[in-house]
């Protein structure tokens, strides 16, 4: 096993800041490992390829861009999400050919375990590695159980299993044809052309937002136990910020947002205002006393967590 790990991420303009976010915390939380980003530019200016090129390289990273092919995803919706969420389909026809595999993993995250351990992983014949995916609605769309659903935010993807067998042709092919019926398209045709394929990886490593309700409401049909979602919430190794309420926004209760903040701050997108930044959102966020006080008491209980396992360490 090669002793660089290789991770991929696709985003626009919009998103530049917060891969950042995702680099600089993949390389804080493995130290001793050197790492190269393959990131595909779906409409990023070239200020922002610089800036973000000489933070990875103050960092000690590698930073390798590439340009993406429009035409073969054009004309399939893309909803809220941009064209940047196809471009993972097709990672195996950018990367260079000599790199086996690579880790996925999406933009909207925070790394906080060490990345070896993942990139480590035996695929066992597998195609890719990846978290069911915890909210039991989107596995609906195409009628899988949802067990057999995977989330695709955080992927450990065999890449030459990828080429040898087409995979990006297939899960394209079949996003055209399926489209009109998919809430989210590209996940759904990855986990149609991949059935049965994937490794199923602890939660941990794609710590979805929806975890906390999934352990309180709706955890039957889950493969993962409570006990192994509990340690999710309090020990994830990537934090994956699911849904719109994003911790860049004004309007957020995440437990992990301060930590998130933290990394972002020592961007140069520090002084970004928040993308929600409005009298009438402030106001809202004070008065949220129910969602204050839920995040209160999850970030309480993260407090005593980390105290822990402190004291057990010393």
């Amino acid at each position: 096993m090669t002793h660089r790990i290789h991770v991929a991420a696709c985003c626009d303009e919009n998103y530049i800041p917060y891969v950042s976010v995702m680099m600089l915390s993949a390389m804080k939380a493995t130290p001793d490992t050197p790492m190269t980003f393959h990131l595909i530019n779906c409409s990023i200016s070239p200020e922002s390829i610089r800036k973000l090129q000489d933070l990875i390289d103050r960092a000690g990273g590698q930073l390798a861009v590439y340009q993406p092919d429009d035409e073969l995803y054009r004309g399939l919706p893309t909803l809220r999400y941009g064209e940047a969420v196809y471009q993972r389909i097709n990672l195996p026809e950018y990367i260079p050919s000599d790199i086996g595999r690579v880790l996925y993993i999406d933009a909207d995250t925070l790394v906080l375990g060490n990345l070896n351990k993942l990139w480590e992983v035996d695929l066992n014949a597998n195609l890719v590695a990846a978290v069911e995916n915890l909210s039991p609605r989107a596995c609906q769309d195409i009628g899988f159980p949802r067990r057999e659903y995977f989330n695709s935010g955080v992927l450990l993807i065999d890449l030459n299993g990828w080429r040898k067998e087409g995979i990006h042709q297939q899960v394209t092919d079949y996003a055209r044809e399926h489209a009109h019926r998919l809430q989210y398209v590209d996940q759904c045709s990855l986990n149609a052309v991949l059935k049965g394929r994937w490794l199923r990886l602890p939660p941990g490593w794609n710590q979805q937002s929806d975890i906390y309700k999934v352990v309180e409401k709706y955890h039957e049909g889950s493969s993962y136990t409570r006990q192994s979602m509990q340690e999710a919430i309090l020990d994830p190794q990537i934090v994956h910020f699911t849904g719109k309420k994003k911790p860049w926004k004004v309007y957020c209760f995440h437990p992990f947002k301060p930590q998130y903040r933290a990394v972002l701050a020592t961007t140069p997108w520090a002084d970004l205002p928040p993308p929600d930044a409005a009298l009438n959102v402030y106001l809202k966020y004070f008065f949220a006393l129910r969602q204050r006080w839920k995040s209160y008491k999850r970030q309480s209980a993260l407090r005593e967590f980390q105290r822990s396992q402190i004291t057990h360490e010393s």
